[in-house]
């Protein structure tokens, strides 16, 4: 029997969490579900030396946290708004050429996604991030990143159709 490796492990728990948070309806929801799978493909990236991919993974984490309230205080927005130049530097100091460059706009769109008060927006700019870090994936040859990233494209797809039905007329 082989033991798997860290990196297989830290992939299955970001799919996992991946095939979870398109699913759910709240925008809190989405985003702490994001979150978490964001962290988990931090650690696989890191693990596979995919160095940008676990950089601007690391950098999804703070931008849900600043994301977070409904209310958004300055220093949310302050914080959020910095994450956007040191993304740039992320990206450049990690630079690996295409696997970066897509990463990197991957990043861009999921940026403003998080930023989105709207369910509906927030998933459409997913939707369109979600290919990009396809991209990337099959770059860097992460498996489990480029699984996640398709189912969680699919879910993004059924959860707008899902949450733009209007209920039955009784």
């Amino acid at each position: 029997m082989t033991v798997p490796h860290l990196s297989d492990l830290a992939g299955a728990a970001g799919f996992i969490l991946v095939a979870l948070w398109p699913w759910l309806s709240a925008r809190r929801a989405l985003l702490a579900g994001q979150g978490a799978s964001a962290a988990a493909f931090a650690l696989h990236y890191m693990l596979i030396g995919a160095g940008t991919g676990a950089a601007l993974s690391g950098l999804s984490v703070l931008q849900v946290a600043t994301a977070w309230p409904d209310d958004r205080p300055r220093w949310c927005r302050a914080v959020y708004i910095a994450t956007v130049p040191l993304l740039a530097v992320l990206a450049a100091s990690t630079w690996a050429g295409w696997p970066s460059a897509c990463a990197a706009v991957g990043m861009i769109l999921a940026t403003a996604a998080r930023w989105c008060r709207s369910a509906l927006l927030l998933r459409a700019l997913f939707l369109l991030a979600g290919a990009c870090w396809v991209a990337h994936d099959l770059l860097t040859g992460s498996t489990f990143g480029l699984l996640a990233d398709l189912l969680c494209m699919a879910g993004l797809v059924y959860g707008a159709l899902r949450d733009r039905r209007a209920p039955a007329a009784a």
